[in-house]
């Protein structure tokens, strides 16, 4: 019997995390165990531990697979915008669109991940990471670089609950990308402002 080819360790690491985010998208984060996981790759639970060493390692992975998305869906929507010439207020409200509506298919993964991971780790090791994409995005909307970092907090902080108040029905989604740019219009340069 001719064995199967053998999947290198960043292939099966990525199917690791792939599963687990369809495990935590249908059933919740808690539902993710290492021992699932595999099970779902067909992989044995000691190679699951062996490519990730902890729960907590695998649901970090998972949190920035989704984070990593919502920077190719923001990106992606900025260079278009960018390549048709929009104003810097334009670019903020594709920003704000464009994260609202990713938000709203995708971050019920990332709360349910980011929870699980939480309750996986001890708090004082629960670190917040900021998105890699704080430099590209100040450089953008014209905000100086020293400020970027605080910007970019607030605006992921005012977004997610703009997001919260969508899914519980107490705003549409234009309403919230509106309040996203009305509350950060002012961050732009005075003379981008609308």
């Amino acid at each position: 019997m001719p064995q199967s080819p053998r999947v290198p360790a960043a292939a099966r690491r990525t199917m690791l995390v792939a599963a687990g985010i369809e495990i935590a998208r249908a059933e919740g984060g808690r539902a993710v165990t290492l021992a699932r996981v595999a099970e779902a790759c067909g992989v044995t639970k000691p190679i699951a531990y062996r490519l990730f060493g902890s729960l907590a390692d695998l649901l970090l992975q998972m949190e920035r697979h989704v984070v990593a998305g919502y920077e190719t869906v923001v990106s992606d929507a900025l260079d278009r915008a960018a390549a048709r010439g929009a104003s810097r207020p334009e670019l903020l409200d594709v920003l704000a669109r464009a994260y609202v509506e990713h938000s709203l298919g995708a971050g019920e993964v990332y709360d349910t991940v980011s929870a699980a991971r939480t309750a996986a780790e001890d708090v004082e090791q629960h670190v917040f990471e900021l998105p890699g994409s704080a430099p590209r995005l100040a450089e953008v909307l014209g905000i100086p670089a020293a400020r970027a970092t605080g910007v970019l907090v607030m605006f992921l902080g005012a977004a997610d609950n703009l997001v919260a108040a969508v899914q519980a029905g107490l705003l549409d989604r234009d309403a919230a990308v509106d309040h996203l740019v009305a509350l950060f219009a002012p961050q732009l340069p005075v003379g981008d402002r609308p």
